[in-house]
């Protein structure tokens, strides 16, 4: 087993690394429950023809060339599409949509507030980065709060409180299951 002192020296490395994650989940959350969930301007950027290929790839070739065409300097990482509609994303930054109807195309710029961008970030719909972040701090958060108990454990005095804690906690989880 790792000494006291490397556990605790862990412990702090990894909750620093992902303290702003862990600051920004439980206050983007709260707020979108309490229903503060952001608002974002909308303005119709422009229009295109043709009907949208059905492939990913040719879906992602089909409008990368049509914001050429269109003179839009504009870069996305993946395409969302939902029916005749369209989100490139990542949406935690000005981004556009497009919605098809026939042949026509329209191309909508949506430029999201802060909060929007935040929550956004908050349900993984960021940047490739921001989600293999996100994705660590959720092994992380696991690892930090197993050190954590395993650390409270050490300390006799903190042993029940500890448990107490968690049994709480558990049982909480599992009313709401039921």
């Amino acid at each position: 087993m790792p000494s006291r002192k490397l556990m605790i020296q862990i412990h702090l490395v990894i909750a620093a690394l992902f303290l702003p994650l862990m600051l920004m989940m439980p206050l983007t959350g709260t707020l979108y429950i309490w229903g503060f969930k952001g608002s974002d301007e909308k303005v119709e950027a422009f229009r295109a023809s043709g009907p949208v290929p059905e492939g990913k790839e040719e879906q992602e070739a089909f409008f990368r060339q049509k914001f050429k065409d269109a003179g839009v300097d504009y870069d996305f990482e993946y395409i969302r599409g939902r029916g005749s509609d369209y989100t490139f994303r990542p949406v935690t930054k000005l981004y556009y949509t497009a919605s098809a109807s026939g042949e026509e195309i329209v191309f909508t710029k949506v430029d999201p507030s802060l909060l929007l961008r935040m929550i956004e970030l908050h349900k993984g719909h960021g940047p490739t980065l921001m989600r293999w972040y996100e994705s660590i701090f959720g092994v992380s958060l696991i690892l930090v709060t197993l050190s954590g108990l395993w650390l409270a454990f050490t300390v006799p005095t903190y042993r029940k409180t500890t448990l107490i804690s968690f049994a709480i906690g558990a049982a909480v989880i599992a009313v709401c299951l039921i």
